[in-house]
């Protein structure tokens, strides 16, 4: 779920037996829907745009109300968009939640404004002076305090909503400090899965005084960056705070709180800081775009298993899959290898790819 060309490309910028999951989802079999739901991620930038006066908004999710999709994840970057699509969304009977990139933020005023808001790398550069791979890799640190709340502040508005279901969280990340595979080879950089301080984050001064106050050492000087335990945890509960923060907040809203993560529990530790089977949420969508990762299809399955058996029906999985990097006769094979590991339904990326060749390869495995 990207919002330029590369992070189009990142992330356009998510078992043995079933889970059974309690709450919103129930317990079922693959033969069995149960209380299976099916998402789609939809894009402004593509057809239909912001410039749409409605007509094909309309067209789109009556389309995905057809092929079986119950709730659409809708970009927000003006709350335009929600003015917009939200009643059009009640009258096709599509349950809308409002997406947001969380952290990653280069806002010029803010920037301006902020610089101690944004995270800083292992040699002590700030992101605003040396983003890591692209220009627009301009990070917000979870540790800092003001962040947390302008981030509320974000989801808040979203929350005035009434008939907004809930809120998406994507981004709500660190930044990679390793590519996948098929990313590393677009730049020229060290290409292996060993950190690199020029890419670890985040060293800011809130971040060291917070690691020194409970372990007493300065993580800018400690020489196993890398490896450090204690430094690594500090990170995924850092994160972990804020998720849970936002998830007290939308739900006092009666509303729900989802995120787009990294494939599996493991890489989304190990890359972008990620503690997700450790997070409060509703649904979790992990993007298992399986050709980032120079894997086959078959992988899908393997993630999802992973996944589930991580959550162990803490809340339900559902598998993000990418539909440019799909053919529909791929897109069913996928599906099918995610029900079975126990993914409780699919996400879509994106809902705009969607049409009749996806659906009649999708309708008999997803229905």
């Amino acid at each position: 779920m990207k919002k330029r060309d590369f992070i189009k490309f990142l992330g356009f910028g998510t078992l043995g037996t079933v889970a059974c999951v309690t709450g919103i989802a129930g317990c079922f079999s693959r033969g069995s829907s149960g209380e299976r739901k099916n998402w789609a991620w939809v894009h402004p930038l593509e057809q239909p745009d912001n410039t749409d006066t409605g007509g094909e908004w309309e067209k789109l999710l009556t389309n995905l109300k057809g092929w079986g999709v119950d709730s659409v994840l809708l970009l927000v970057r003006e709350k335009s968009i929600v003015d917009k699509v939200l009643p059009i969304a009640v009258r096709t009977g599509i349950e809308l939640h409002g997406w947001i990139i969380t952290m990653e933020y280069p806002d010029k005023a803010t920037m301006k404004e902020h610089p101690s808001w944004y995270v800083v790398n292992g040699r002590g550069e700030s992101c605003i002076d040396k983003p890591a791979y692209i220009d627009d890799y301009r990070w917000l640190c979870p540790s800092n305090p003001e962040v947390i709340e302008f981030t509320k502040s974000r989801v808040s508005e979203l929350c005035a909503y009434n008939e907004l279901a809930g809120v998406h969280l994507d981004y709500i990340r660190y930044p990679d400090v390793i590519l996948a595979p098929a990313h590393r080879k677009l730049y020229d950089i060290p290409q292996d899965e060993l950190i690199h301080p020029q890419f670890d984050y985040c060293y800011c001064d809130i971040c060291r005084a917070g690691f020194e106050q409970i372990s007493g050492l300065d993580p800018l000087m400690i020489s196993d960056q890398d490896t450090n335990e204690a430094w690594r945890e500090f990170r995924h509960n850092s994160l972990t705070t804020v998720v849970n923060e936002l998830y007290g907040l939308v739900h006092k809203s009666n509303k729900i709180l989802s995120a787009a993560v990294f494939p599996t529990p493991g890489l989304s530790k190990l890359r972008v800081r990620q503690d997700w089977v450790n997070w409060k949420l509703d649904y979790v969508m992990p993007m298992i775009y399986q050709k980032y990762e120079s894997k086959p299809v078959e992988w899908i399955g393997t993630a999802v298993r992973e996944g589930t058996g991580a959550l162990a029906g803490k809340f339900p999985l559902l598998s993000g899959l990418h539909l440019y990097q799909l053919s529909p006769e791929e897109s069913g094979m996928a599906a099918g290898l995610s029900l079975d590991a126990g993914a409780s339904g699919i996400a879509y990326f994106t809902g705009n790819k969607m049409d009749e060749n996806y659906w009649k390869q999708l309708k008999n495995i997803i229905s």
